[in-house]
């Protein structure tokens, strides 16, 4: 009966009835939009992937006083004989923590982690050469600064900054730095939230 009454409905009637019914299914597949949930957790802290990090950085300005003069017989110096440069540049002291060092336990009971980590370093020391301030150049006919001082004063330089950076507190700086960014990457992953951290130094 159902056939013989479709068969009375006009070609034009159907198409539209189907037309309507798969407008239909695709309202209803536009509305009701399935739902895709995840969850992320992390089961290793991975600090030992971060490798060598400089967690401080100092700026020092170091000025050089090379001189030069010709000596008599090592008694005194012969006048007018002196060459003199007074120049300064900006350095630029990097230190470091190797995370690659880093380990650490973790009780689930006492909700503490102990992290064990060695001690910032000095990671090296930039000479800024846009930074050149000349101060005074005088160069004597009798005597002069040939390149081999030149790049021991540049070398001296360098090592000063480091250890205006050191006797800044650029080492630690750089500790404490460490520990806030280890503090900050443990409390992101949900797990540790609440954990009480704690840190020993390899070395003392």
């Amino acid at each position: 009966m159902v056939k013989s009454c479709l068969n009375k409905i006009p070609k034009i009637l159907k198409y539209i009835i189907i037309l309507i019914i798969l407008l239909v299914f695709f309202y209803l597949g536009i509305v009701f939009k399935s739902s895709f949930t995840y969850q992320t957790k992390t089961t290793k802290l991975g600090l030992e992937d971060v490798g060598e990090l400089v967690t401080q950085t100092c700026y020092v300005t170091v000025i050089e006083d090379t001189k030069t003069n010709r000596e008599f017989f090592n008694l005194f110096d012969i006048p007018f004989t002196e060459s003199r440069q007074i120049f300064s540049y900006d350095v630029e002291v990097d230190a470091s923590v190797n995370f690659s060092e880093i380990t650490y336990v973790a009780n689930d009971e006492n909700s503490e982690i102990t992290i064990k980590l060695p001690h910032a370093k000095i990671y090296k020391s930039t000479l800024n050469l846009f930074s050149f301030k000349k101060y005074l150049d005088s160069e004597s006919l009798f005597s002069r600064i040939d390149l081999e001082k030149q790049n021991e004063a540049l070398k001296a330089m360098e090592e000063q900054a480091i250890n205006d950076a050191k006797a800044n507190g650029i080492l630690e700086a750089a500790d404490k730095n460490a520990q806030t960014l280890i503090n900050g990457f443990i409390k992101s992953n949900d797990k540790y939230k609440e954990y009480n951290i704690t840190y020993e130094y390899i070395g003392g």
